[in-house]
């Protein structure tokens, strides 16, 4: 690759974080000509989060088994996730709903299994696109213990919001109707506690009266949740749609495609700075575990919210 184009893809990388000093010694060992290999420690831990899988033996079907991210980089901070992804011999064989199957497991026992490595969460992925992985700021083999890209390092004067300025309106308008959905339904729960509150100094016949009210408030509740994850989704789907190189010296030498990711992916990742995902996400959980919002549920959907506390006395 040309030292031009190589310039111009490292500038078209999409790590948002501020630099740190070098890779994460947590995670990297470095040498005395100062290259970066991943740790016994941490290589260990990732094989054995990789074990902790009950119905399936991921090490043996994996082909590649790659670091990718701003762990390959020196835009890290101490909650980073660690981006594992596993190539298996067959990819063709995996459906998306698998692949979401064998990530969902990890994400949810990942606690249990003790999936981080200092406070970085280990995050499996099975990599059906091998070549979308080039399109990140850098890619580790584990297997081999060896760079296929990277690592990125950039300089400590580094500033990513100044590198990303122009995404300001397309993040205003990605998370447009989100933010009416969220004003939405802090609204509703604010109105429910005020006729909950009414309520409680009427008489029994009044009472029923409101009954009515309160119910309509409550399925409001449940409609705005799921408008927020239907956003959510629309969200998830325009950064998967942009990343999906067919080969790798697309991923390498295409410079519109790699703007193109860059810019989503970074738009992407603000998104899941300012909380929408995690938000939005732990909503819906809760509406998924009760079947449908009840009264208890108010207390919890202002927490995760952020709806500000209101006198209703």
């Amino acid at each position: 690759m040309s030292s031009l184009l190589d310039n111009t893809l490292r500038a078209f990388e999409s790590t948002i974080d501020f630099p740190q000093e070098g890779l994460d010694p947590v995670v990297w060992i470095k040498n005395k000509r100062g290259e970066y290999t991943l740790s016994p420690g941490a290589e260990r831990k990732i094989f054995s989060v990789l074990a902790a899988h009950p119905y399936q033996d991921l090490v043996s079907i994996a082909k590649e088994l790659r670091i990718v991210g701003s762990m390959a980089s020196n835009q890290w901070n101490r909650d980073t996730d660690i981006d594992v992804h596993l190539v298996p011999e067959n990819p063709n064989k995996w459906s998306d709903n698998q692949v979401l199957k064998v990530k969902g497991w990890f994400d949810k026992h990942r606690e249990e299994i003790g999936g981080f490595i200092g406070q970085h969460p280990v995050e499996i992925y099975i990599q059906t696109n091998p070549s979308q992985d080039l399109l990140s700021v850098g890619v580790y083999d584990i297997l081999r213990h060896q760079w296929i890209k990277g690592p990125k390092i950039v300089p400590p004067d580094y500033d990513p919001y100044q590198d990303f300025s122009d995404l300001e309106d397309d993040i205003r308008a990605t998370v447009e109707d989100a933010d009416k959905l969220f004003a939405e339904l802090k609204r509703d729960t604010i109105d429910f506690e005020v006729i909950k509150s009414a309520m409680a100094r009427m008489s029994p016949q009044q009472r029923q009266n409101f009954k009515g009210r309160l119910e309509s408030k409550l399925q409001e509740i449940e409609s705005g949740i799921e408008q927020l994850y239907r956003v959510r989704g629309e969200m998830v789907q325009k950064r998967k749609l942009a990343s999906a190189p067919t080969t790798p010296e697309e991923a390498l030498h295409d410079v519109e495609l790699a703007k193109k990711w860059k810019d989503t992916n970074a738009l992407f990742k603000f998104i899941a700075r300012y909380q929408y995902l995690r938000v939005i996400g732990e909503l819906k959980n809760l509406l998924d575990d009760e079947g449908e919002i009840s009264p208890d549920d108010i207390d919890a959907i202002k927490r995760i919210a952020g709806v500000p506390h209101v006198d209703v006395s």
